[in-house]
């Protein structure tokens, strides 16, 4: 008798807990998700065209005049037939000779200024521009003499995410299904257990009686 209770007792566990486990591996694992990464920001670039108009009559900077930020570069790109340049009035740069289809890129600008510039081959036609610099000083120079508001409150050292302005994820919890299951199911099997443990007892107090 005492055996036949015991294989009741594993069948009945054996019952309970196998659709348990079944359930809890089927059930979705929440992961925290991530925030897509941004790539630094670069240096936008400007693009001014030196080419012909009119047939080949007249010689032109398309546009003419550009407006950028500190820390900006301009290139300049031959898209006409003849060879053309871009050079400095002030000296601080030139392209030189420019074949079709070349281009050219300047230096960084650094200071706000206003920069004109010519064709040296058709300057006397009227192939000339303007680069109208806007915006603070960047570079040595401006390193060299930091504003009273900045030395007296520096900004803080950004680290990890924050430096490319990525929020952190929030730690991740559990699915109510998966927090309450376990429990749920394990309560089930004892009640069954004891139910199936009475159940024999009955019968075996029956049996006993009988004989």
């Amino acid at each position: 008798m005492f055996r036949k209770l015991m294989l009741g007792m594993y069948l009945a566990s054996m019952v309970f807990l196998f659709p348990s486990t079944a359930l809890a591996k089927a059930l979705p694992a929440h992961a925290p998700s991530r925030a897509p990464r941004r790539p630094p920001a670069q240096a936008s670039a400007n693009t001014v065209q030196a080419t012909e108009t009119g047939g080949g009559a007249n010689f032109v900077f398309v546009p003419d005049t550009i407006t950028i930020k500190t820390g900006d570069t301009v290139t300049f790109k031959n898209a006409g037939k003849v060879p053309h340049t871009a050079t400095a009035d002030d000296g601080s740069w030139d392209s030189h000779n420019l074949n079709a289809g070349d281009s050219y890129t300047t230096p960084a600008f650094t200071q706000p200024s206003t920069v004109t510039y010519k064709c040296t081959y058709h300057a006397s036609l009227g192939m000339m521009g303007k680069i109208i610099v806007t915006g603070a000083a960047t570079g040595p120079a401006a390193a060299g003499s930091p504003s009273p508001s900045a030395s007296a409150s520096p900004s803080p050292t950004l680290t990890g995410a924050a430096q490319f302005g990525i929020s952190p994820s929030p730690t991740p919890t559990a699915p109510p299904s998966q927090k309450y299951f376990p429990k749920i199911a394990g309560a089930v099997v004892v009640l069954a257990l004891l139910g199936i443990v009475l159940g024999y007892v009955k019968t075996a107090r029956k049996l006993a009686d009988k004989s």
